[in-house]
């Protein structure tokens, strides 16, 4: 059941198991509960998509020539440019052949992008892409992924500041009125007993321990009545504690997952273009020499040039032949991960949208589950105060707020 975050948030307990992440396919997972407990390592190795891996050897035909220097913009820009919609070399196909195990994915990003790679293999490649527009992409699509990653830090570490500060507040209000007539809705606290039943409720490395403990603190809660105001900020703890452990599991996780496979692959594949580029440069700067040697020799005298040299000229033509068509392949491969992962990046976002939102809605319930009692806490906060001022100077006046 989707959460439509115009309605007014609902109970965290039955909220816990209607806020599912989706994946990048709109697929919603069938809820939260469901979710297996982020690794250690956080986000599995992405598979390999094999772009650039091939090992280069020297050639015997570039001996020892070095060719012209090649700017980064040449290596990787080299060849036309074409428009976006060529890049996208065929639809994405919906193959089952040899798929990896994406099962031990968050996200569907690593699914999307074999499935991108796969489908560029079986395109015929007419030119070259436009791969120094989309590098540029990719770097700023990188720079915005780190502000992303240390912000969400930064907010898990400032919910977990804030709650630590007003729990530090709350436990000198209770000392406040220690010996008070006010002792009972302000100081007074949990039971060892309630502690101890909420403590050994639900193991919060799974799903389904977080849900029971969900459950337990909202019954002790009930269970208390007015309370107190040390008592609910008690009950306060345990549910941040469980929005940490969700804010990590289903927001934190699922970027920094995100993040590293399209990193891990694309690293590679821009690079591996970049070598593969210079390498075939040197190719283009042999052939010229040989091309140019062989034209002054025909042209100078009217002769034949001789058989070793145009036989080597042939050799190294064909070479180069060979390595323009590996060069137009990879880049073709490489540029189809590219337009995935940046340009098409929002069907990858679309789940973190979700998630942050259904994650406040979380929060701001098991906030209201405890803090919302103080309504009634506050009502007998009141009689406490009247009833031990009855008959005195600082008993407050009729229609006094008091």
């Amino acid at each position: 059941m989707e959460i439509e975050t115009n309605e007014t948030p609902v109970d965290p307990v039955n909220e816990a198991s209607e806020t599912a992440p989706e994946t990048a396919d709109g697929q919603d997972i069938d809820d939260w509960d469901d979710v297996p407990p982020p690794p250690d390592d956080l986000a599995p190795e992405a598979p390999s998509f094999d772009i650039g891996s091939e090992e280069k050897t020297d050639d015997d035909e570039i001996d020892g020539e070095e060719g012209k220097a090649v700017s980064e913009e040449e290596q990787i820009g080299e060849g036309k440019a074409v428009s976006e919609e060529e890049q996208i070399v065929q639809p994405v196909a919906r193959e089952t052949d040899d798929l990896p195990d994406f099962s031990k994915y968050k996200t569907n990003v690593a699914e999307r992008l074999w499935r991108a790679n796969k489908a560029s293999e079986k395109a015929e490649v007419t030119s070259s892409p436009d791969l120094l527009k989309l590098s540029k992409e990719y770097q700023d699509w990188r720079t915005k992924m780190g502000f992303l990653n240390k912000y969400i830090e930064e907010y898990a570490t400032a919910m977990q500041v804030a709650s630590e500060k007003r729990n530090q507040l709350f436990k000198q209000y209770a000392l406040m009125s220690e010996n008070t007539p006010l002792w009972n809705h302000i100081g007074k606290p949990l039971t060892k007993e309630q502690m101890s039943e909420m403590q050994g409720s639900g193991d919060l490395k799974t799903p389904e321990g977080i849900e029971a403990r969900t459950k337990t603190i909202m019954e002790v809660a009930e269970e208390i009545g007015p309370g107190s105001l040390m008592a609910f900020q008690q009950l306060s703890m345990m549910q941040d504690e469980l929005s940490s452990v969700e804010f990590q599991n289903h927001n934190a996780d699922y970027i920094d997952e995100w993040d590293k496979v399209v990193t891990s692959n694309l690293d590679d594949g821009v690079k591996a273009v970049r070598e593969l580029s210079n390498y075939r440069q040197k190719y283009i700067v042999k052939v010229d020499k040989l091309r140019e040697k062989v034209n002054t020799i025909e042209h100078r005298g009217k002769q034949v040039a001789p058989k070793k040299l145009t036989d080597k000229l042939y050799r190294n033509e064909r070479k180069l032949a060979e390595h323009d068509a590996e060069y137009e392949k990879k880049a073709n491969g490489v540029s189809v991960l590219l337009f995935e992962a940046t340009q098409r990046g929002w069907v990858d976002f679309y789940p973190v949208a979700k998630n942050v939102m259904k994650f406040e809605i979380n929060r701001l319930g098991r906030e209201s589950s405890c803090h919302g009692s103080f309504h009634t806490t506050l009502g007998a906060l009141k009689k406490d105060y009247r009833d031990a001022t009855k008959n005195t100077a600082d008993a407050p006046n009729v229609g006094s707020a008091l």
